[in-house]
Parts: C-alpha cells; structure tokens; sequence
C-alpha cells in the first residue's frame, strides 16, 4: 500500500534486547535517507535511558564547536549539500506523537517521514499501544534463542493488535539480522527466518555484518572521511557494503515504499 505524501510516514525502531544495534542502525538509516537519498525527516528520540540520537548531535556539535579543523570540513560539507541537518527531538513515548505533531504544525519544513528510536523494551501495554501508531516497525534480532523469542512474541502481539484496532495504522513489521558474523554457524538464523516466514512475519533479505567500524563516530583524528555513526553525516562508502548497509537501505525504499517521500526540490 502507497502512502499519501500528506501526512509522514512513522517508522519505528524497537527491540526486546538491549545492546542489539536499534539506535545505532535507526541513525545509519537517517543519516543515508536524508543526507544522501532526499527524504525530508525528523527523528523522534523516545529512548530516556539512552538518547542515543540526541547524545550522538550533543557530542558532534560540541566538538564542531571545540575542533577548527572539523568545523571548516562541516561548514563545507552543509554548503554543498544545501540544506540544514535533520531536526532531533526528544519524549516519552506517551508524549511523542503529540510532539512531533507540534513540531511538524509549527516548525516543520515538509517532513515525509518521522523515524522513531523506542526505548529499549517495548512489551508494554502503553507502548504496544505506541507501537500500532506507526507505520512500519524495524526490529534488529540476533541469533540468540531466549530473545528470539521475546522478538517473536512482540512482533506477533503488534500484528494481532493492527488487525483488532481499527484505527491502527500498523502496516508491517520487520525482523531484521543485525551484528551477524560471517564465520559463525548459520544454523539459528536460519531456523528462526524459515519460522518467522511461516507465521506471515515479514524479515528483510539483507543483513548486517558485525564489524567494529559501526562505533566510529566523528572524530578529530580522521575528520569526516572516517566516521560512520552520525547524526550529520551519512557513513563512510568505505564502510558501507561490505557490510550490508547499502542493500539494506535499498531494500528499505523498496519494502517501506520511501521513494513516494522523496523532496520534490
């Protein structure tokens, strides 16, 4: 189903697993829609033990600030690409959907779509009500049996729900393998995709790989070229399709139907 350019697109970014690279992937996802691909967004942090996101622009923009050198690359870089930085806000998740709603009302600049970074378990009833409000839903899994199984559980709860509320907006939701090493037996992984597929679970057909390079942020040593996690820049093409990130994003546009939010401009 073609989404209408009228109102944004929600994607949501949950897991029932701390440290499995939610918020790390949800800010490669933004970074690459919106610096590279031109999709106007805005991201809405709703994770208030981490605040990935809103730390993430803290620390960048105190060392833009701090650092010459990569100031003068950063001034350069938003010149020739001739428009500001994504907006980042912040809330709970009871409060995002009015804020955002807000936000685009009074501030927006023709935001299509918003990415929502969840806190970091989201089975709760106030949330798994905040899950059906949006969209899509990404979920990052690994090949581990205990929380593959809170994942499936999750995952079909939010299905169930989209299907009994009649105003949910959820369209589908997608397991994603993140952090998968290329040398370990497949065979979980396997398993599990063959299950979920069985269930009318939707998984992406691409993954992504471990590596260390994902934690590289901008730094002074190295400046722009070497950094893969921004809130200003997309990663590294260095970096990128050895480990899946690149197809991943296609596959994204394809499945999510983004190509309908690109900026007119």
């Amino acid at each position: 189903m073609q989404q209408k350019v009228s109102r944004p697109l929600f994607l949501g970014f949950a897991s029932q697993k701390g440290g499995v690279g939610k918020s790390s992937l949800a800010e490669v996802l933004a970074a690459v829609l919106y610096y590279e691909r031109g999709i106007p967004l805005v991201v809405m942090d709703c994770d208030a033990t981490q605040e990935s996101f809103y730390k993430l622009r803290e620390r960048e923009r105190d060392l833009i600030e701090s650092d010459a050198k990569i100031q003068a690359e950063m001034k350069a870089y938003f010149t020739r690409l001739g428009k500001p930085s994504y907006t980042i806000l912040r809330a709970k998740p009871e409060d995002a959907l009015t804020l955002v709603q807000q936000y685009l009302d009074t501030q927006g600049r023709g935001e299509r779509l918003v990415i929502f970074d969840f806190p970091g378990h989201a089975s709760t009833e106030s949330l798994l009500r905040f899950s059906v409000e949006m969209d899509f839903i990404i979920s990052p899994i690994e090949a581990d049996p205990q929380s593959l199984a809170s994942s499936f559980a999750y995952a079909r709860t939010i299905c169930d729900l989209g299907l009994g509320f009649e105003d949910a907006r959820i369209e589908d939701f997608f397991f994603l393998w993140n952090k998968v090493n290329r040398s370990a037996n497949p065979t979980i992984q396997q398993v599990f995709t063959d299950y979920a597929k069985q269930e009318g679970l939707s998984m992406f057909d691409t993954c992504i790989y471990h590596s260390v390079k994902i934690a590289r942020e901008l730094q002074a040593a190295g400046g722009v070229k070497t950094c893969f996690r921004s809130s200003y820049l997309a990663p590294a093409p260095m970096y990128r399709a050895a480990l899946g990130i690149d197809a991943w994003v296609d596959e994204v546009i394809e499945k999510l139907h983004l190509i309908n939010l690109k900026s007119d401009e």
